[in-house]
């Protein structure tokens, strides 16, 4: 059995955290595995609780589009989230965000899924990913560089001209970090 089949069935049903009884779907990852670049968001969505998969909702269309835009064609990709559940109790009060417990319960999760996809560059979607996934003073994960984006939801809620910059910015960074791997 592959690493990816022994991850998927280890975590597919996990009842560590309270998220668990919230969600409609866990929400592993998405994209190839192993990957050249790994993409670490926050918390899914509904749409991604509905179908299983992440960054599926208008925030991940951009977040495909800053991708294309910045990596060559050949180049792998896998999404996963500091948390695999729908925080859906936080989002009815308007906190967008995963409790500190949630995410640290999430973090062996996270952490295996880190070592299976072996990417060998981490991109940290938004401020939480940012803060919560371990990386050295050398700004790396393991073996992988890491580089830091603003999240496509807070992209999508800025005035267009704004957006237009925010979303070259997020380009930028990740090809010049990738252009750093190769």
């Amino acid at each position: 059995m592959s690493d990816w089949f022994n991850f998927v069935e280890r975590w597919r049903d996990c009842t560590a955290c309270p998220l668990s009884r919230q969600r409609t779907n866990i929400v592993l990852a998405r994209g190839t595995v192993p990957c050249d670049v790994l993409l670490v968001g926050e918390a899914p969505g509904a749409s991604e609780d509905a179908i299983g998969l992440p960054f599926i909702g208008p925030a991940g269309h951009l977040l495909d589009q800053i991708i294309e835009r910045a990596l060559p064609d050949e180049v792998t990709t896998a999404m996963t989230n500091l948390v695999c559940c729908y925080p859906a109790e936080a989002k009815a009060r308007g906190d967008n965000e995963p409790e500190v417990a949630e995410i640290k319960a999430c973090r062996p999760r996270l952490q295996e899924f880190i070592g299976v996809a072996a990417p060998r560059l981490v991109v940290l979607v938004g401020s939480l990913a940012n803060d919560w996934v371990q990386h050295d003073t050398r700004g790396r994960v393991g073996g992988a560089k890491v580089v830091s984006i603003v999240h496509p939801a807070a992209i999508l809620r800025m005035p267009l001209v704004q957006k237009q910059m925010a979303v070259q910015r997020c380009v930028v960074q990740v090809r010049n970090a990738w252009g750093e791997v190769v």
